[in-house]
């Protein structure tokens, strides 16, 4: 599993470096125009807005907010729990505020939702912790030993899915494999019907390079797990706060584009791909279909092409 879930990253980006070549060869006009779009100055700095706030979801269940990201935060009898710390000055203000918050409750678990570097750096900031992820997680983050500073080693390894006891609290981690990575969990609550979906469920909002490393048949299977459970709450790890409805948007436009993508590279032949002529008319048809519904989303046209090509190599290559 470890193999596949690290070819999908080397196959998108591929898959995109190949159609901006494509593109490059329209002339120096369109290079310019490319080169000025190439890489979305405002699409993380536009959630600067959401300033580091920890609020209270429901019950024993909070969130800890910071520009792009936001944790998870769980009160239980026996202390805090944690789900995913994003980098240093995210765990810093997290940490800070939980001290604020719950003063001489100490965090005793710190949970990975999966083994990607942007959600588990800073995690070594909560010294005693136990920390809880994928089995797979060390090894994967050992791959990384200049990125991976300040990353918490992994104590209690999980696989499948699991039911965690943390002090009263009961939370069940859902495996969804073959989705995002091959180690990610999404987490429910049953107490507080809250659902954290790391990295399943972007608020009106098109993924950053939509994700090189996801597998399009697992990823939507996890994303229909997630609303099945038709909880109350539904927290996103990334982007504005939302709710089940902005779930099921994010996951219908995630088809939207496969389906569409997948129709117009298809009606010109399996071995477009290596065509770019093709290529190209199938880039300007998906975008006029899916422009008049989700142009309005953020990132849509900062990030329609890697969009657009990942999604030529999921229809070209089968993921």
């Amino acid at each position: 599993m470890k193999k596949i879930s690290l070819g999908l990253i080397g196959g998108g980006i591929a898959v995109v470096i190949f159609l901006l070549v494509m593109l490059w060869s329209n002339g120096s006009q369109l290079r310019a125009l490319l080169f000025s779009q190439a890489m979305p100055t405002t699409y993380f700095s536009h959630f600067d807005y959401i300033q580091p706030s920890l609020y209270q979801v429901s019950g024993p269940v909070y969130a800890f907010e910071r520009g792009f990201t936001r944790s998870l935060v769980l009160r239980t009898n026996e202390g805090i729990a944690v789900i995913d710390t994003f980098s240093d000055e995210h765990a810093a203000a997290l940490k800070l505020s939980i001290q604020k918050a719950f003063s001489g409750e100490p965090v005793r678990w710190v949970i990975f939702s999966h083994n990607h570097l942007d959600h588990i750096r800073g995690s070594a900031i909560f010294t005693g912790a136990e920390v809880i992820a994928h089995a797979d997680t060390n090894a994967l983050v050992h791959d990384w030993p200049e990125a991976g500073k300040g990353i918490a080693t992994v104590t209690r390894s999980i696989t499948g899915d699991q039911t965690l006891l943390l002090g009263n609290l009961e939370v069940r981690a859902l495996y969804m494999p073959y989705s995002h990575s091959h180690t990610l969990y999404g987490f429910y609550v049953p107490s507080a019907s809250s659902v954290y979906a790391p990295d399943m469920m972007f608020v009106k909002t098109l993924p950053p390079f939509d994700f090189p490393d996801f597998y399009y048949p697992g990823y939507i299977r996890a994303l229909d797990r997630l609303i099945a459970l038709n909880a109350d709450h539904y927290i996103p790890s990334h982007t504005g706060r939302g709710s089940k409805q902005d779930l099921v948007d994010y996951r219908d436009m995630t088809v939207a584009f496969q389906t569409v993508v997948r129709r117009e590279i298809l009606s010109r032949g399996v071995e477009s791909p290596t065509d770019g002529p093709a290529l190209r008319e199938a880039l300007r048809a998906a975008y006029a279909e899916l422009q008049p519904k989700y142009g309005s989303w953020h990132g849509f046209n900062d990030m329609f092409v890697p969009k657009f090509g990942r999604h030529v190599g999921g229809t070209y290559l089968g993921y």
